[in-house]
């Protein structure tokens, strides 16, 4: 099961990143180009959100399967750094869209846009420490 978990977390990221990165541009556009806010916006916000969701449970149900093992334990970068990075990337991600769904129609853009490149370089961050790139 471990395996399983670990194979689908890794491929799912893929996925999960690029939302993110269609999510930064959509919303850069945007903010840059005084673009209005559209239904497509909003759904691309909430898309990014599922996916990134699941992304996070996935991963939060192989920390626990491996912490279970006796497999994550012995390494704090996994056992404690990646899950953390990646909890407060999810938690400004979800901060973010509920001032996106608050904020006027002008600023909608420039709201997200911040918000989904924070979220992005959080995520880098926890990426690369398990990495080790960092």
């Amino acid at each position: 099961m471990y395996n399983f978990l670990l194979m689908a977390h890794s491929g799912w990221r893929y996925l999960a990143l690029l939302v993110l990165a269609v999510a930064v541009v959509k919303y850069l556009i945007g903010w840059l180009g005084n673009g209005g806010w559209s239904k497509l916006d909003r759904q691309i916000g909430l898309i990014t959100g599922i996916v990134n969701d699941i992304q996070l449970l996935v991963g939060l149900i192989l920390w626990a399967v491996g912490a279970g093992m006796g497999i994550v334990g012995a390494n704090i970068t996994r056992t404690v750094e990646h899950p953390v990075w990646m909890l407060i990337a999810i938690v400004v991600m979800h901060i973010g869209q509920a001032r996106v769904k608050k904020a006027a129609d002008g600023s909608k853009a420039r709201i997200a846009a911040i918000t989904f490149i924070a979220t992005g370089l959080l995520v880098a961050v926890g990426v690369a420490r398990i990495t080790g790139v960092m």
